[in-house]
């Protein structure tokens, strides 16, 4: 304590405490903001590789296509870690919160018993009730201690298996091309009819496969 704040009436420390307080979780909000904003930034890279890719892989370029893939899936990952970090992060804030809260009620009894006089003896019996209430929050809160640490194996185990691999990112890739690739064809019903007809969803992604790896070979030669 600073020797200026022994001259500070209780009151005033109190409002400089509490604009502390104040000050702390709003700059713990703005980390949270900083956090989602580079998400979506990073959300926005992702999306822009899988763009690049395809536009690749339509061009029959394979590794290149392969190399924005692996832009895109590593922007994937750390989103996710990103995304992780956030979630315990804002935990932790509601925990603080709830301890503010505590903090708050703690002043507002003691200014309670100020002003009010009690029977002692009723004073003991309810504060064995309230010893003993308070006893069985403790084991609530490690029942959701526990629910919580069990929700965070869960989120870590999880955190890469949702990420597809490159093989599979390729699969996907390859079959949205092979779509657009095989939209423009028709088929021909019969010599005497002059109309077309659009060819089916599974008879697109079929031709269109056949003129990607067209497109592929003709690449590699």
């Amino acid at each position: 304590m600073a020797i200026g704040d022994l001259f500070k009436t209780r009151a005033e420390r109190e409002k400089e405490a509490a604009q502390k307080r104040r000050k702390a979780f709003r700059e713990a909000e703005r980390a949270v903001d900083a956090v989602k904003e580079r998400v979506e930034n990073m959300r926005k890279e992702r999306d822009k590789s899988w763009a690049e890719a395809r536009a690749y892989l339509k061009g029959g370029q394979k590794n290149e296509a392969q190399r924005a893939l692996q832009s895109c899936r590593a922007s994937e990952l750390m989103t996710s870690k990103l995304e992780t970090k956030r979630w315990l992060f804002e935990q932790f804030i509601i925990k603080l919160e709830m301890s503010k809260t505590d903090q708050e009620f703690t002043q507002a009894l003691a200014g309670i018993n100020a002003v009010i006089k009690v029977d002692p003896d009723a004073v003991a019996n309810v504060i064995d009730q309230v010893q003993d209430t308070l006893g069985e929050q403790g084991e609530t809160d490690k029942i959701w201690e526990k629910v919580h640490n069990q929700e965070m194996d869960g989120v870590i185990k999880q955190k890469t298996d949702t990420i597809p691999t490159i093989e599979d990112m390729l699969q996907q890739l390859e079959d949205e091309v092979a779509a657009e690739v095989g939209g423009g064809a028709k088929i021909k019903s019969a010599k005497n009819r002059a109309e077309s007809v659009a060819p089916s969803k599974e008879q697109q992604i079929g031709e269109g496969r056949k003129r990607l790896r067209e497109i592929l070979d003709g690449e590699k030669q």
